[in-house]
């Protein structure tokens, strides 16, 4: 069974958000070679271009909040608050390296569990016509069109796994994907019951 991850996965991982052992299972699966992982290579970039939007967004945080706090501990009530706030105004810094780390782990783990598909010209251009046909960002066109590329080339069972429903869950999208023999699924913990059953079977 081929099962198709994009960004969301590698952040699920990186950050350890709530279906993060989910996405380990299927690392796990890949390991032992009962599915093949396959992810394109734009979104370990995308990965790493989100969490340096979340840095600046943090920074840009940090630097409103000690501002704010400062202005607040002016007040006689409330002098205490700043160093009350200490935990959390660090860990608007503090954590973006511990999140970096965790990151490139995850991106590690996936160079050395699943196959990382390239964006070609072809898919590029693919990826433009997505873009218009199916009304996606230019970046889920490209995962898009990585993922149809690959499954039109692949036989066998074939699952598309991702947790941006607002702009995947088109019955354009999903009777495409089907046309190639790959279902669409749309959370992760749904991800791994349905791969296990098919694999029980």
């Amino acid at each position: 069974m081929i099962v198709y991850v994009e960004t969301n996965f590698v952040l699920e991982l990186a950050y350890l958000r709530r279906t993060s052992d989910n996405c380990q299972e299927l690392l796990r699966l890949a390991a032992d070679k009962k599915i093949s992982l396959v992810i394109p290579a734009f979104a370990l970039i995308e990965a790493r271009l989100a969490w340096q939007r979340n840095v600046a967004r943090r920074n840009r945080l940090h630097k409103d909040v000690r501002a704010e706090l400062g202005e607040l501990s002016r007040s006689r009530p409330l002098t205490d608050i700043e160093s009350q706030s200490n935990a959390l105004v660090a860990a608007l810094i503090d954590t973006a390296a511990q999140d970096r780390d965790r990151l490139e782990e995850a991106i590690a783990s996936l160079r050395d569990r699943s196959s990382v598909i390239a964006a070609d010209a072809a898919i590029v251009t693919n990826a433009l016509a997505a873009e218009r046909i199916f009304d996606l960002s230019p970046q889920d066109a490209v995962i898009y069109a990585t993922v149809i590329e690959h499954a039109q080339s692949n036989t066998g069972v074939k699952v598309f796994v991702t947790q941006n429903s607002n702009d995947f869950r088109v019955p354009k999208i999903e009777q495409a994907l089907a046309k190639h023999g790959c279902k669409l699924l749309l959370s992760f913990d749904d991800a791994e019951n349905y791969i296990r059953a098919q694999l029980a079977t």
